[in-house]
């Protein structure tokens, strides 16, 4: 079995009914104009209804100036869900993934076969402490939580769209999009159909997305075989974990200041670091905020290992991500158990 095929049928492994195409409600074929021709396949619709769980700091062409719902902004992050769901397949080959996710975005080659668009209408924006657990004067423009607004994506190809589909799903209930997206500003909840992933509590969305990671994922054998860390996030059960908090919040402010209390307590490299531009490293815990149908709010953390920048591996100790980790209790519903000693080149730290 060459490569091709091998991607092919482990996609095949997670790829169940429960991940065909569809959305929120919205699913269909749009007929061809009479120009497009006969024998064209018609263009299949996803449409999906998303809400601000969490200020959206979601910047235009003027970081500064107000703030803007942007298709590229969509597609550059569920490029990188993409590419993290293909690693856990293909294993440590940037190339062999890069090729692999041009087939559903494009590149500078040829065009992605799969069109995102954002319903544009008006949302309400105001001034947002990025820093919750401090008090500093400065503040971010986002768009207010509560707002809800269309996604739509577009494509002959069957295949591309329920892979893209599959990565807006990521994006949506693991990680976020925008500024401060790592550390749960701009989560986006899927508001109903059968992408959407409602619970009353942080026990019944433990157990949903167990169940919905299982059939998303390959199965065991399905995985690549990687014993040493790879150079970029992906999802795979050597090197990352999903893991849902125990503990329910009152609203989504006292959620991230619970994440950012525990992020400036055990400060550290392998927690990111903004240091100079020799000295920076985005943090590999991607925290997603979820609003239960209760009102309260539950804390969802994927944690996704990966080679740490050089000028900081010194510095960087494992321990502090593990006590990070092991401060929000819960389950681990995907991954490893503990953060791997082989982390960090072998470090026993």
């Amino acid at each position: 079995m060459n490569l091709v095929e091998g991607i092919a049928e482990a996609f095949r492994q997670f790829s169940p009914k429960g991940f065909r195409v569809f959305g929120s409600g919205v699913v269909g074929k749009e007929p061809l104009s009479s120009k497009g021709g006969e024998g064209r396949m018609a263009i299949r619709k996803v449409q999906v209804t998303l809400e601000t769980v969490t200020p959206l700091f979601l910047g235009g062409s003027n970081p500064r100036g107000e703030p803007e719902l942007r298709a590229p902004s969509f597609r550059g992050a569920m490029r990188f869900w993409l590419r993290a769901l293909l690693g856990g397949v293909i294993g440590d080959d940037p190339k062999k993934i890069f090729e692999h996710e041009s087939k559903v975005f494009g590149s500078t080659d040829h065009a992605s076969p799969v069109a995102v668009r954002v319903k544009q209408q008006p949302l309400f924006h105001d001034d947002y402490n990025p820093l919750p657990h401090k008090d500093v004067r400065f503040r971010f423009k986002g768009f207010n939580p509560g707002q809800s607004f269309e996604v739509l994506l577009l494509s002959r190809d069957e295949n591309a769209l329920a892979q893209a589909q599959k990565a807006l799903w990521l994006l949506c209930h693991l990680g976020g999009l925008g500024r401060r997206s790592r550390r749960g500003f701009g989560s986006l909840q899927i508001k109903e159909g059968e992408l959407a992933l409602a619970a009353k509590t942080a026990r019944e969305l433990t157990n949903n997305l167990k169940q919905k990671l299982q059939t998303l994922l390959p199965s065991p054998g399905g995985f690549a075989n990687l014993p040493n860390i790879p150079r970029f996030p992906i999802l795979h059960p050597n090197w990352s974990q999903v893991k849902v908090c125990n503990r329910e919040f009152d609203g989504w402010e006292e959620a991230i200041k619970f994440v950012m209390q525990n992020a400036h307590k055990f400060k550290n490299p392998a927690l990111g670091w903004a240091g100079g531009k020799d000295e920076r490293q985005a943090s590999p815990v991607h925290v997603h905020v979820v609003k239960l149908t209760t009102g309260k709010y539950a804390l969802v953390l994927t944690t996704m290992l990966s080679q740490l920048n050089p000028n900081l591996v010194e510095r960087a100790n494992r321990c502090n991500l593990a006590d990070f980790l092991d401060a929000f209790g819960g389950e681990v519903v995907f991954g490893f158990k503990g953060v791997p000693k082989s982390w960090l080149g072998g470090s026993e730290k």
